[in-house]
């Protein structure tokens, strides 16, 4: 697939961003994470851009600027990261370096800038308390009276009947009440015939229909290219994994070898051929080892 080369957005960061309804959907999402009763036409609302700072390939975070302060939401599926407090202080620092001119970094004068808050939107599988804390001190070595932290409030989201909010934000619950039909019908073998259906189905149910029928070929397209993206790490992930396996058994079929020879009762064809080394492999340990006896 080639999906993610053209979109690189996921569902989430349009609907909350991108879309032509982007801003009214994440006012009334960040008034339901932080208890506000922001108004649209009563504050100020600029989006914020940063192309793969969070992810290298996908972006799906969204950040916005209103009334002096700078939002930060962060979709996350599968697991929670612990890294995230250090990739969004990453993030956070190249949105700064946007906003503060050079020659103002350098006054006397104290330039104003948003104050931050930072929010995962976790909507995976794994069974996590409704709210959580991800801090950045607790990947310092030690624990002590550093200033420098910066929190990130992870709101599991992957029930939409539960959802960890003070107050009523129909746009979260339809989106994820579509993501739940999307995991139900998802096939990997058949990956966007099984996003259309999903479509289909969240439409029929009147979940997010507006939206998925103005732009239900863009949805697939962003959907093909975010589980595309998703495969790509679990490949990579696995490769990691057979990668250290492999290492390992090289590494004790190495020590095997050494013991072999230091007992000196097998000749090296016989070793090669009991430990999976090649002969060579195995002379160069033995020209090691006497090399050592000499010394």
């Amino acid at each position: 697939m080639t999906f993610r080369k053209k979109y690189k957005d996921s569902v989430f960061t349009d609907l909350f961003g991108s879309d032509r309804d982007g801003k009214k959907n994440f006012l009334e999402l960040y008034n339901a994470f932080a208890g506000t009763d922001y108004k649209l036409e009563e504050v100020s609302l600029e989006r914020k851009v940063i192309e793969q700072t969070l992810y290298k390939t996908f972006n799906n975070d969204v950040s916005w600027e209103i009334d002096g302060k700078l939002i930060v939401l962060v979709e996350h599926q599968s697991t929670v990261n612990e890294n995230m407090p250090f990739r969004c202080l990453e993030y956070v620092t190249r949105i700064y370096e946007g906003i503060v001119p050079i020659r103002k970094r350098y006054a006397e004068k104290v330039y104003k800038i948003p104050n931050p808050d930072f929010y995962v939107v976790y909507v995976g599988k794994d069974k996590l308390p409704p709210e959580q804390e991800l801090r950045l001190s607790d990947a310092f070595y030690k624990k002590d009276n550093s200033k420098l932290e910066l929190v990130v409030k992870v709101k599991n989201c992957s029930d939409s009947k539960m959802l960890p909010i003070s107050r009523n934000c129909d746009i979260l619950k339809e989106y994820c009440q579509f993501i739940e039909i999307v995991e139900n019908i998802y096939n990997k073998r058949f990956p966007k015939s099984s996003f259309k259906k999903a479509i289909e189905k969240a439409i029929s149910q009147g979940i997010l229909s507006d939206y998925l029928e103005r732009k239900s070929r863009e949805v697939i397209n962003m959907l093909c290219a975010k589980y595309d993206y998703k495969m790509d790490i679990a490949v990579k992930q696995e490769e990691a994994f057979e990668d250290g396996m492999n290492a390992g058994a090289h590494k004790n079929a190495v020590e095997s070898a050494k013991n072999f020879l230091k007992m000196n009762i097998l000749s090296v064809e016989n070793i090669a051929k009991g430990t999976g080394l090649s002969i060579e492999e195995v002379q160069q340990l033995a020209n090691e080892i006497q090399l050592q006896e000499k010394q």
